[in-house]
C-alpha cells in the first residue's frame, strides 16, 4: 500500500469526468460539507475483477463479495492507521451498490413485485488504484493498494489518467427528455394509502413508506447529466457509478451505515421542509420542523428500529443515539436527523453489519419486515436502486454507504427515479399523493431546465 500527493489540485468535476468517462468509472463525490460528512472523495475506473448477482436470484448473498475482499485484503499491505500521513477513510477495495430488493433475499418478504428492470441485487468493482480529493484542502493522493500489480505501475496508470484532464473535451450537454410516466395512479396511490391506514387500525403497522416510480425516455450523456445535476444539487453523498448495462446518478443526502475500525454509525433522515427564502424564513421553517410532533415522532420510530438493528451486531451495551435530532441544511431544503452509534462486536464484521441494517429503516417503515411486506404487494414494480445503497467496502472492512434516495437509473435510453411519502394512521391520500406530484415536478422541472 502505497499513497502519493499529486503535483496538481484538480477540480472534482474534471476528476468525475476523468474517471466517469472509463469502463467501470465511479466517482464517490461529495458535493457539500455537512457536519463531518463528505470531506473526501473518490474516483476510479477499470476494476480488476466484477462482483454481481443476478435479481433472480432468491439465494443471493453478500458473501460472495466477503469472500473476495478476504482475499484480495490479505493480498494488499495495509498501512497502520498510525502511519498515514494523511488520514483517509477509503484505501482501495470495493465500489458498487446493494439493490433495494436484495432485502427479499434477508427477509421473507412476497414476491409480489413486477421485476421488470432485472437490477442486480448487488453489483460491485474491486479497484485496488483509486485517487482521493481532500475536499476541504483539495489536496489530491494516487492510492495504489498493491493487489494485482507494483505501486509503481499503479501511479503510472492513474497519473495518465489525471494527465489527460488536459485533452478532456468538454461536451454540449444537450440533452432531450419526453415521454413522461408515472408507474402508479392517482386512484391507486390512494387506495394503497388507505389500505396502509388500515393495517396501521389493525396493529400491524406503525408507519410504511409508500413510493411511485417516474420514467421518462432520455437523449444524452448520463455523465454529463450527473455533472450538471450536481451543480444544483450538492449533498455529501452525490456520485456516479457506471454499471454492466446501467448507469447510476445519485445526489443522495442520506448516510445509510459508515464502518471506521469497530465503530458502527447510522443516520436516519426524517422530515423535511424547504430553504426560506432570506435568514428569517429559513429560521421559522427550521423551528416548524423542530417543534413538529409528527416529524418528531416518525424520527424517534425509525431510530429505534435502527437501535434495534444495530443491537444484532454490536457489543453489548454499546448502542446509544442522538436524544435530539439535528437540522441538515442543503441548497433547497433542511432535513431533521439524529445519529445512532455502536461499537461491532467481535465476531461481527461489516457483511454482518449491512445484512442487520439493510434495507434503512427510514425508507420502509416500522416494523420493518411488516411495512416492507405492505411495499412489495402496494407497489406495481421492484424498487431496485431506489432506496438500495451505494457507496465503498474497503479490503480492510471499513465502508461508507449511502441511501440512494434523489437517484436516477439510466438504462436502456430511459431514466427512472422514486418519489415517496410516510403514511401513518391520520395521513390523508390526498395530502400524501399531492407530496408525491411535488416531489416529481421538482425533480422534472431540474431536469428541463437543462433542455
Amino acid at each position: 500500500m502505497q499513497i502519493r500527493r499529486y503535483s496538481k489540485d484538480l477540480p472534482s468535476d474534471s476528476l468525475v469526468r476523468i474517471f466517469g468517462a472509463r469502463a467501470g468509472g465511479f466517482a464517490l463525490d461529495s458535493t457539500q460539507l455537512v457536519d463531518t460528512l463528505g470531506t473526501w472523495s473518490f474516483y476510479g475506473a477499470d476494476p480488476f475483477q466484477r462482483i454481481e448477482c443476478g435479481s433472480g436470484d432468491g439465494g443471493a448473498d453478500l458473501a460472495d463479495l466477503r469472500k473476495w475482499m478476504a482475499l484480495y485484503g490479505n493480498r494488499s499491505k495495509w498501512l497502520p492507521a498510525d502511519s498515514q500521513s494523511v488520514r483517509m477513510p477509503f484505501l482501495g477495495g470495493a465500489v458498487g451498490f446493494i439493490s433495494y430488493d436484495y432485502g427479499r433475499c434477508l427477509e421473507r418478504i412476497p414476491n409480489q413485485a413486477i421485476d421488470d428492470l432485472s437490477i442486480p441485487h448487488f453489483s460491485f468493482g474491486l479497484y485496488d488504484r483509486i485517487v482521493a480529493k481532500d475536499t476541504v484542502s483539495g489536496a489530491v493522493y494516487l492510492i495504489a493498494s498493491e493487489v494485482r500489480e507494483s505501486a509503481q505501475r499503479s501511479f503510472e496508470y492513474l497519473e495518465e489518467c489525471l494527465e489527460s484532464s488536459d485533452r478532456c473535451d468538454l461536451e454540449s450537454r444537450a440533452f432531450s427528455f419526453k415521454d413522461w410516466n408515472w408507474d402508479t395512479s392517482k386512484a391507486d396511490f390512494c387506495q394503497s394509502v388507505e389500505a396502509i391506514k388500515a393495517m396501521i387500525a389493525q396493529g400491524e403497522v406503525y408507519q410504511v413508506n409508500l413510493s411511485r416510480r417516474r420514467s421518462v425516455s432520455f437523449n444524452g450523456s448520463a455523465l454529463d447529466l450527473y455533472l450538471a445535476l450536481r451543480e444544483g444539487n450538492p449533498a455529501p453523498y452525490s456520485g456516479f457509478y457506471r454499471g454492466e448495462g446501467l448507469t447510476l446518478i445519485s445526489t443522495s443526502p442520506e448516510q445509510f451505515l459508515k464502518k471506521t475500525g469497530d465503530a458502527l454509525v447510522t443516520r436516519p433522515i426524517k422530515g423535511t421542509r424547504p430553504r426560506g427564502k432570506d435568514k428569517a424564513e429559513d429560521e421559522r421553517l427550521a423551528d416548524d420542523l423542530k417543534l413538529s410532533e409528527k416529524d418528531r415522532a416518525e424520527l424517534l420510530m425509525i431510530v429505534d428500529l435502527e437501535r434495534n438493528d444495530l443491537g444484532r451486531v454490536a457489543e453489548f451495551g454499546s448502542v446509544s443515539a442522538d436524544t435530539e435530532y439535528r437540522i441538515e441544511y442543503y441548497k433547497s431544503v433542511m432535513h431533521a436527523t439524529a445519529e445512532v452509534r455502536a461499537k461491532l462486536a467481535k465476531d461481527c464484521d461489516i457483511f454482518d453489519a449491512i445484512h442487520a441494517l439493510f434495507p434503512g429503516g427510514s425508507i420502509t417503515g416500522a416494523p420493518k419486515v411488516k411495512a416492507m411486506a405492505a411495499i412489495d404487494y402496494l407497489e406495481p414494480h421492484r424498487r431496485g436502486l431506489y432506496c438500495g445503497s451505494f457507496g465503498y467496502i474497503g479490503f480492510n472492512q471499513d465502508a461508507e454507504l449511502n441511501i440512494s434516495i434523489r437517484s436516477l437509473l439510466c438504462r436502456h435510453e430511459q431514466l427512472y427515479y422514486s418519489v415517496g411519502s410516510g403514511i401513518v394512521w391520520d395521513s390523508d391520500p390526498e395530502d400524501e399523493y399531492a407530496e408525491t406530484e411535488a416531489k416529481g415536478a421538482a425533480i422534472e422541472a431540474t431536469l428541463k431546465a437543462l433542455e
